[in-house]
């Protein structure tokens, strides 16, 4: 499982992140959850309502709601302004040529037509110019320079193996270094991903296509077997690629023309030249190609923690090749991932037992066995014996056989295994008896052949120093067809096996604990510890200068800006205009009230109770508290005088019985959506007994989906404390769900006008862990008025898993414009879109499929005087999260109180390329760690080219500080949001959608081992109506 610190536990596998295209980006699978917080800690009122609150929401940390020293989470003043300095280097300023070819590159730029424009490959807009608003400020950016001869060029030549190898990673890296052997390639500098391709900066000494016959030998070992697997092996004809051609094109438009594929490629090459010392050293394990991780602990135990449970937390290094105005630059950050503990598999079970949860995380999983004699190469070196673990011993094992073992149960002790033994044979060569014409193996038998004998005895008598636990399983290290089987106490665990499974709650606390840093000790690991992994120090890795390439010592400047915070409107308490100015991205809401406040119609509220867990409430205590959480929502200004003043029936909380809580919890909604003698009320405030997912997730399904309820859930807990900052918390989710607008701004340039409907896109996929049936969903949300206070969203499963471009976005499209039409009495001229979670290589995909989707939909909706005028505008940024940039603060006047760089801060040069227009952005304050900026790319643009913007300002202004102010209208906080609000209410939905489909993302963990003759059934097939919502709240918030 892989981990971001700015993430937290989050929503399902999406694959990676933003920036990653072909050329060794990051999208790789990732495991375990896919979305938690974003930004460092950012997600304001995550809680302080639905989930129990961790702070944020109401007042976000600043000063609590009626001024308590540090209400909130992360709240008061923390620790010193800790700045990074490079121990080695001192920091330069930002590098000045790079910003005369920006600058250059820009003026070039607008004076070409757009005809010319199409001639350079341009796909997307270019950029109108660099922002010039706010403060600038200098910052490290997590990059090194890359530099190069001018006459560097690199070959690149693909390698097709035969027979193929592509599910077996292990062997296909040995079968590399075997290839790198070859007589034919000595001294010549070589690099391989260990994959497809060999790069080299010299021809290869044959002229066309190669093949070579090469014997199989295991690592370590000094010769072939006689009967080793011979594969064929293909060296094709190179590419080759001058990559001062490809730098010159990022600082020119002059300069020669390199398409994209050619571009793409080189980048590919150069990734594959830099990942290859990491990838060619015994002591470190990669991921995807570009994640590196130091197995190593002595010397390296700070880049190490336990999770317990059989887990632990490495901290490694990414890295990526990345194009830059007039450059190359290489991209590190600090990583994490989550690893199987090293050592005894007895110990291992010995501790945590062996439920199913336990076992899942060791099948297909590495050990050493230890009851072999060691072999040894011709130099004396130990060349260890492995297995795979398949999985633990199974009654229908081996059911082929003529002889098939006799397993007691699943799991069973090495007394009740048994297996047959014939003439001369182990018990990990349990299919008895063997083929005809097969090798016997070359153990001498220990008693009588053509018998059964339990494992215990087998040991017993032929590695009596072995000593065994009759309760400990025997795990199968062949498969279920030709088992074979070991004790437990003959394996060792082999370190930097990744584990893809969902944390557990304190597992994810532990986890967080180990990777959220400040910015200078994540800087400090990069120029040290991470130089070392990845092998940029010359000293360390010779083979980059004989491919010709530098490294920068250290890390990048660049120039940032820290734009001001918008003015936050509100209402007094006698209903008058008061405004807000936000300090650190966030404020407070003591004295206010909601901007517009919403009737909550008939409502009451809801006791869970639990069997087991959570605190026992009397229904007395629980109406007092509920009778002052109105009267703060009352002076809040919302309309409570439906508060129906009884509670509703009181479903019960089983404890590790979904089923049962499940039903009870539709009876009580059914009784209050269709019995005669209770009013259905419109709002239900739920009072859970504990934090439990599978009960949230049941509650919302029912809700939004069978009953059209509102509900907001509230931990017993925290609720019955009564404090004013956790109500206030609430209150925000109440009101947004009535209909109401929290907060306001006066800045939103063009939305101001009432003409602009912005639109949030995006796609949760399943993660690992979830069922072959589960579905991609797309959402969409779009706002309905100009304050941008109300959101409408829609639903749809997509056409097939895992597909990113949204499959049925026409109609979705056509149902949203209705909504506008009828709310503004008018088309909307302008269509502004805000799409998340789409990696760098599917931009074009966006252009290509999803536009001419929402160009149909607009044909079927807007009469001929508007497309005469070509309306509506359409214009599409793509928001990415999951990239790698970092910027960290240079000196004390560019850093926040949590070191981190402040609130407002953007990046449009220096790391970015002249010809695109994108922007890193990062408008909040990060409580924890390293902030992490969103990254916007814009690949269409209808709207702002067509503004006319007073200089020196640009029309890059315009949408940086668009974006910058909407990001302070996330209506569920008083705090700036690290995500642009329509993708975050995007993401919400999506992640409301997993919710209503937990049993397929998230099926229960429990014995799920299918005996002979009655596999498990496979899941019915998932429908639309799975997902739709129920009628009477289907155009509300009712995801928020």
């Amino acid at each position: 499982m892989s981990f971001d610190p700015a993430r937290g536990r989050g929503r399902g596998g999406r694959g990676g992140g933003d920036r990653g295209g072909r050329g060794g980006g990051d999208r790789g699978g990732r495991g375990g959850g896919d979305r938690g917080g974003r930004g460092g800690g950012d997600r304001g009122g995550r809680g302080g309502g639905d989930r129990g609150g961790r702070g944020g929401g109401y007042d976000g940390g600043n000063r609590g709601t009626y001024g308590s020293r540090g209400g909130g989470r992360g709240g008061g003043r923390g620790g010193p302004v800790s700045i990074f300095r490079d121990p080695n280097y001192q920091a330069e300023a930002p590098d000045a040529k790079v910003a005369k070819m920006e600058d250059d590159y820009h003026k070039s730029s607008s004076g070409i037509s757009a005809l010319d424009k199409m001639s350079l490959n341009q796909r997307f807009p270019t950029r109108p110019g660099y922002g010039e608003n706010g403060r600038k400020v200098q910052l490290y950016a997590n990059y090194f320079a890359l530099n190069t001869s001018p006459s560097f060029a690199l070959a690149r030549y693909p390698v097709t193996i035969s027979p193929s190898m592509d599910d077996k990673k292990k062997k296909r890296e040995q079968l590399f270094n075997l290839i790198l052997e070859l007589p034919e390639f000595a001294n010549i500098p070589l690099a391989t991903d260990y994959a497809s391709m060999i790069i080299t900066p010299n021809k290869l000494p044959f002229k066309e296509e190669r093949e070579f016959s090469i014997p199989w030998r295991n690592e370590g070992e000094d010769d072939p077997k006689s009967n080793a697997q011979i594969y064929r092996v293909r060296i094709g004809s190179p590419t080759s690629y001058t990559i001062p051609d490809l730098v010159q094109s990022l600082g020119k438009i002059s300069a020669a023309n390199v398409s994209e594929v050619q571009r793409e490629e080189a980048i590919q090459a150069m990734n594959t030249v830099m990942g290859f010392f990491a990838k060619s050293q015994k002591g470190t394990v990669s991921i995807a190609n570009n994640r590196h991780f130091s197995t190593a602990q002595e010397g390296n135990w700070h880049n190490f923690t336990t999770l317990n449970y059989g887990l632990e937390a490495i901290r490694g290094f990414y890295q990526s090749v990345r194009p830059a105005t007039g450059r190359l630059l290489l991209n590190v950050n600090v990583t994490h991932s989550v690893f199987l503990e090293r050592g005894p598999l007895n110990v291992f079970f010995h501790r945590l037992g062996h439920a199913q949860s336990v076992v899942d995380k060791i099948k297909r999983k590495r050990v050493e066995v230890t009851h072999l004699a060691a072999k040894k190469s011709k130099s004396g070196i130990i060349i260890p014996r492995e297995k795979t673990i398949w999985d633990l011993a199974r009654p229908s094992d081996g059911r082929t056989e003529e002889h098939p073992p006799q397993v007691a149960r699943y799991g069973a002790g090495p007394k009740d295994v048994k297996f047959w033994i014939s003439v001369e044979q182990s018990p990990t060569q349990a299919k008895i008896p063997p083929k005809s014409g097969s090798k016997q193996g070359s153990s001498k038998p220990t008693s009588t052949p053509n018998k059964y004998i339990t494992v215990y005895d087998y040991f017993k008598s032929k590695y009596p120093k072995v000593v065994l636990d009759p309760k400990s399983p025997v795990v199968n290290v062949g498969n279920d067809v030709n088992p074979s089987y070991l004790p437990v106490e003959v394996c060792i665990i082999k370190p930097g096996q990744i584990v893809k499974k969902a944390l557990l709650g304190d597992q994810t606390r532990m986890m967080l604990d180990f990777a959220n840093r400040r910015p200078e000790p994540n800087a400090m690991s990069i120029v040290t510890s991470g130089k070392q992994v990845l092998g940029l120090n010359a000293k360390d890795n010779p083979l980059l200068s004989k491919f010709g390439v530098q490294v920068g010592n250290s890390l990048i400047t660049v120039q940032g800006r820290v734009l001001s915070p918008p003015v936050i409107n509100y209402k007094n308490r006698q209903h008058r205009p008061m405004t807000k100015t936000p300090m650190d991205g966030s404020w407070n809401m003591r004295d206010t009230r909601f901007h517009t406040c919403g009737d909550l119609g008939n409502w009451t509220y809801m006791v869970v109770e639990s069997d087991k867990r959570g605190a026992k409430w009397n229904h007395g205590g629980a109406a007092q508290t509920v009778e002052q959480f109105r009267a703060h929502l009352e002076g809040a200004g919302i309309g409570v005088r439906g508060y129906m003043g009884q509670a509703a029936p009181t479903p019960k909380h089983v404890d590790g019985n979904e089923t049962a809580t499940s039903a009870d919890i539709e009876r009580v909604f059914r009784l209050m959506s269709t019995s005669s003698n209770l009013k259905k009320p419109k709002f239900l405030l739920c009072i859970l007994p504990v934090d439990d997912v599978m009960l949230y997730n049941t509650i919302k399904r029912f809700g939004d989906t069978r009953a059209g309820i509102h509900t907001v859930c509230v931990q017993h807990s925290k609720f019955a404390k009564g404090d004013a900052q956790y109500f206030g918390n609430v209150a925000l989710k109440f009101n947004l769900k009535a209909g109401g607008i929290n907060q306001t701004i006066d800045k939103l340039g063009i939305i101001n006008e009432g003409k602009t409907m912005v639109v949030g896109i995006d796609v949760t996929h399943p993660s690992p862990g979830s069922k072959d049936t589960a579905p991609s969903v797309a959402a969409m949300v779009t706002s309905t008025d100009r304050l941008l206070g109300q959101w409408s969203g829609i639903c749809r499963l997509q056409g097939q898993a895992r597909q990113e471009p949204v499959s049925e976005l026409e109609p979705m499209f056509i149902r949203q414009l209705d909504i506008w039409q009828r709310k503004n009495k008018a088309l909307p001229e302008n269509i502004l879109i805000y799409r998340d979670g789409v990696s760098e290589g599917q931009y074009n995909i966006l252009l290509e499929q999803e536009l001419p989707k929402i160009r149909n939909a607009c044909r079927q909706k807007y009469p001929a005087d508007y497309t005469k005028k070509s309306l509506p505008r359409i214009s599409i940024i793509v928001c990415g999260k999951r990239h790698h940039t970092r910027f960290y603060p240079k000196d004390t006047d560019s850093a926040d109180s949590k070191s981190n760089c402040p609130a407002g801060t953007v990046v449009d040069r220096g790391v970015t390329e002249s010809r695109n227009w994108d922007f890193f952005l990062q408008p909040h304050q990060s409580l924890m760690g390293t902030a992490r900026p969103c990254h916007y790319f814009v690949i269409q643009d209808e709207i702002f080219k067509s503004q006319k913007v007073k200089a020196p300002h640009t029309t890059a202004d315009s949408l940086e500080e668009l974006t910058h102010n909407m990001c302070h209208l996330f209506g569920r906080a008083t705090k700036a949001v690290s995500l642009c609000p329509p993708a975050y209410y995007a993401d919400l939905l999506c992640t409301r959608m997993r919710a209503y489909l937990a049993d397929q993302y998230d099926p229960p963990t429990g014995r799920t081992t299918p005996e002979p003759g009655n596999p498990s059934a496979p899941s019915a097939n998932v429908g639309q109506g799975r997902i739709n919502i129920h009628q009477d709240i289907t155009e509300s918030m009712f995801w928020i």
